[in-house]
């Protein structure tokens, strides 16, 4: 690390996640511009803690860190090289788009938005740099089946366009055959080159100011420098990171969520069988509800949870309430999730009954055991923080921080509006998209 701050930087990207993987990739292709990449956590993940069939997030996993929320339970986000990209559940699906309405048409035209996407899932037939396929017939869990079937019923097509919309979506993954591929493969390219470096266990406490501007950061004991501080911390690593530091106030910024309620059920005949993916399907409704068609218990793929029985997911994509955060230098961030409205928690109830009714009929008949589908009466989170400085309202529209020139911001934090699917696609295309502007 000494060596790498005593030469300074143009760049410090802080995190080595889904984005700064992208950023720092990039950025770096520029020979004479000398980055560094700080990432708080390991290095990259082992082939074992990549197989989709696992989710490394259990207490004591060192991918991950904990954030605890007002509701009682935790928030966990990826933590090493790769970030999330390397535990979560290799959906990577594209927001609609008419989730981009709204967004500045000069800075992000659509034809900009589908070249980056295209560039990170190759488009219609798959691949880019994220090694992006659709799960095939023949690769689906009776679950999933089962699933696509019902609702073709209903009068849903089943879309395997790289730009979902209404209807029966088959999930697009970022993988190897059953393994994860995580962004941290960018940074394999990367840190060969000689203008790059990458610092893991490097966790940066504070961000240095000077002259009204940021111009470094402070890790442990030393100060490294830079023209630029690129925080891709991730929503609630970046809202830490700011508060500490005192640059941006936090305090009751909004907070965004996909809300999601289970429904859970018991297999009959017991358990159902292994499943390779936790997630091959998705249903998205016209009022902003992604039907989530898990396929085992969750304690199936994470380590120490207690064994419960499968569930399939409701998930609230546009909620008309958000949370808000806080941060105390004792007890560190403090997420609270908010309320929902009266509209949101009827919408989220009805498709609940309406996965139950599913769960009862012909096509799960000899999967799900008889009387046995039932809502859980708490409403949690699908771990999708987003929109605490928002593009075009708290940073610019490439992430800038106008109150405090040499900082921007290239996370989930940005995204100025809800999307209907996962952010993780999203995540990584504004990375790309704002890397490729700023090079």
């Amino acid at each position: 690390m000494t060596a790498a701050a005593d030469a300074g930087a143009d760049v410090i990207v802080v995190g080595a996640g889904s984005s700064g993987c992208v950023v720092a990739e990039r950025l770096s292709r520029e020979p004479e511009r000398k980055v560094i990449v700080l990432e708080a956590g390991a290095g990259a993940p082992s082939a074992s803690s990549l197989r989709l069939d696992r989710l490394p997030i259990g207490v004591g996993s060192d991918r991950v860190v904990h954030y605890p929320s007002q509701q009682g339970f935790d928030l966990p986000r990826g933590r090493g090289l790769g970030g999330s990209s390397a535990v979560n559940g290799g959906y990577f699906v594209r927001w609609h788009r008419a989730d981009f309405d709204g967004w500045s048409p000069q800075m992000w035209p659509m034809s900009a938005i589908e070249e980056a996407y295209d560039h990170l899932d190759g488009g219609s037939p798959g691949g880019g740099v994220m090694n992006v396929s659709l799960f095939a017939d023949d690769e689906l869990h009776s679950y999933a089946h089962a699933f696509e079937k019902y609702w073709q019923k209903q009068t849903f097509d089943t879309g395997t366009s790289p730009w979902p919309d209404v209807g029966i979506v088959r999930v697009r993954s970022n993988r190897d055959g059953w393994s994860r591929h995580s962004a941290a493969g960018l940074l394999e390219k990367a840190r060969a080159r000689p203008n790059v470096r990458v610092l893991t266990h490097s966790q940066v406490v504070g961000l240095r100011r000077a002259g009204g501007r940021v111009n470094g950061v402070v890790v442990g004991e030393q100060v490294l420098s830079a023209d630029e501080v690129i925080l891709c911390a991730g929503t609630l690593g970046t809202a830490e990171l700011l508060a500490r530091s005192e640059v941006v106030e936090i305090e009751g910024v909004e907070v965004w969520e996909h809300r999601e309620q289970l429904v859970r059920f018991t297999a009959s005949g017991g358990r159902p069988e292994p499943a390779r993916a936790l997630l091959q399907s998705v249903l998205h409704t016209a009022d902003g509800v992604e039907v989530r068609c898990y396929n085992d218990d969750f304690a199936q793929f994470i380590d120490g949870l207690p064994p419960s029985s499968p569930a399939f997911g409701v998930a609230l994509m546009h909620p008309e309430l958000s949370g808000s955060m806080s941060w105390d230098p004792v007890a560190r961030l403090r997420v609270d999730l908010g309320e929902m409205s009266s509209e949101d928690e009827h919408k989220i109830r009805r498709c609940a009954e309406q996965v139950v009714s599913m769960l009862g009929g012909d096509d799960f008949e000899t999967l799900v055991q008889p009387g046995s589908p039932r809502i859980e009466p708490v409403i949690r989170t699908s771990q999708h923080a987003w929109g605490t400085m928002p593009m075009g309202v708290r940073t610019d529209w490439l992430g800038g921080v106008g109150e405090m020139p040499g900082l921007r911001i290239v996370d989930a934090s940005i995204l100025p509006t809800a999307g209907s699917s996962g952010p993780h696609a999203t995540v990584m295309m504004v990375a790309w998209q704002i890397a490729e502007s700023i090079a």
